[in-house]
């Protein structure tokens, strides 16, 4: 499990790793004609090295954590199911030419909007939410060491990389971000709200 634990760490690494603005500037800076292709690259990526992780995990032999009886196998349908919803609503608020690499490639992109509408109303990272919720419901439904490394590196990616993404979108949208981050939680929708810069 160890090691299973390690390559989720080093994906999870290189993959907020591959999002950092140095990173992306460095790219841009070497091969300014290719980058309009960066972040198709990056998406392409960052799915067939978590396909690849996932397959290792799979091939892991079973150890249960605890059994699932019908109230958590219920409470884990319920969750996964939430989750998806939130994802897929969350996927509204976003321009999936964008977040998908398509609108670089085509070089038809407008200049990036701050986006507090739907659900980016209620929680700055509604994706991460749905993520929280669905992979919660996931482990209910097989509470493994397998799916509990998986989930557990999982939750400190998000927690990272929600913190890293606030300082870029900081960077980027300035005092109207900061007033944003006052305005509303950042993952969960009872949650305080960001005081402080």
């Amino acid at each position: 499990m160890l090691l299973l634990t390690l390559f989720w760490a080093l994906y999870y690494a290189l993959h907020s790793a591959l999002a950092t603005l140095w990173v992306k500037q460095a790219v841009e800076k070497r091969w300014p004609r290719a980058f309009r292709f960066y972040r198709l690259a990056y998406n392409q990526l960052s799915v067939w090295l978590f396909l690849l992780v996932f397959r290792y995990q799979l091939s892991l032999p079973e150890t249960w954590l605890i059994r699932p009886d019908p109230l958590l196998l219920g409470v884990g349908y319920f969750l996964l199911g939430l989750g998806l919803l939130v994802a897929i609503a969350a996927l509204r608020g976003y321009d999936l030419s964008e977040f998908l690499g398509w609108g670089y490639v085509r070089g038809k992109l407008p200049p990036p909007a701050l986006s507090t509408n739907g659900l980016n109303g209620v929680v700055r990272h509604p994706l991460y939410l749905g993520l929280v919720l669905g992979l919660t419901g996931f482990l209910f439904l097989g509470p493994t060491t397998a799916r509990a490394s998986f989930v557990g590196c999982t939750f400190l990616y998000l927690l990272i990389g929600t913190n890293l993404e606030e300082r870029k979108l900081l960077r980027q949208f300035g005092e109207a971000y900061a007033r944003y981050q006052q305005r509303v939680p950042r993952l969960f929708p009872w949650g305080k709200q960001q005081h402080q810069r």
